[in-house]
C-alpha cells in the first residue's frame, strides 16, 4: 500500500473541526479511505497531532556497507565459482561481518551478479596464435574431412569440477582452467 504523507493527513482534523466536514466529504476531498480519517483524528485528540512520531518508517538500514559490497566483487571476480556459504565464511572471517544466505542472495541480485552455467578456457589459450594455425592448416588441407586430432585434455588441481558460478548480468561466467 501507498503510504500517505503526513502532511496530507494534517489536512485531516481542520477539514473536520474547523470548516465542519462530515468523514465521508474527507474521504471525497482528500482522496483517502474511512480508516485514515479515523486514525488521524483519534490520533489528534489523543496526541495534538493527526500522525503517530513514533511510527516505525519502514526503510531498514543495509547491513552490509560499500567496503563489504567491493570485497564481495572482488571476491567474485577473482573465484567465479564459490559458493554462497564460503561467501559467508569470507565476509565474516576477512571482515568481520555475519549475514545470512537470504541476504547475500538478495545483495547480489542488486549488484547485478546472476548464477549461470560455467564455460571453460585453457590458461596457454593465445586466441592470435590460434587464428594463425587455423589460417595455416586451411592452406594445408583441402578437405576438412582430412584432417583427424586426439584429444589430450585433462583434470589437474587447477581445474575446477564446479559446473555453476558467479558473473555479471549479460556476460558469460568463464573459468580459466
Amino acid at each position: 500500500p501507498a503510504s500517505i504523507s503526513n502532511d496530507l493527513k494534517a489536512r485531516i482534523p481542520p477539514l473536520r473541526y474547523e470548516q465542519g466536514f462530515n468523514v465521508k466529504k474527507i474521504c471525497q476531498i482528500l482522496n483517502i479511505k474511512k480508516t485514515l480519517v479515523y486514525q488521524s483524528l483519534r490520533l489528534h485528540r489523543t496526541l495534538g497531532l493527526a500522525y503517530d512520531p513514533n511510527a516505525r518508517r519502514g526503510v531498514r538500514r543495509r547491513v552490509l556497507t560499500n567496503t563489504d559490497l567491493s570485497f564481495i566483487r572482488m571476491l567474485l571476480n577473482q573465484q567465479h565459482t564459490i559458493y554462497l556459504d564460503e561467501i559467508q565464511e569470507q565476509l565474516y572471517s576477512r571482515r568481520a561481518v555475519k549475514v545470512s544466505i537470504p541476504t547475500l542472495t538478495r545483495t547480489l541480485r542488486r549488484l547485478h551478479f546472476t548464477h549461470k552455467g560455467v564455460s571453460g578456457k585453457a590458461l596457454e589459450r593465445d586466441d592470435r596464435r590460434r587464428a594463425i594455425y587455423m589460417n595455416r592448416i586451411a592452406d594445408l588441407v583441402p578437405d576438412p574431412e582430412m584432417l583427424m586430432f586426439g584429444d589430450e585434455a585433462h583434470k589437474d588441481e587447477r581445474t575446477s569440477n564446479r559446473r555453476t558460478g558467479w558473473s555479471r548480468q549479460g556476460t558469460r561466467c568463464v573459468q580459466r582452467k
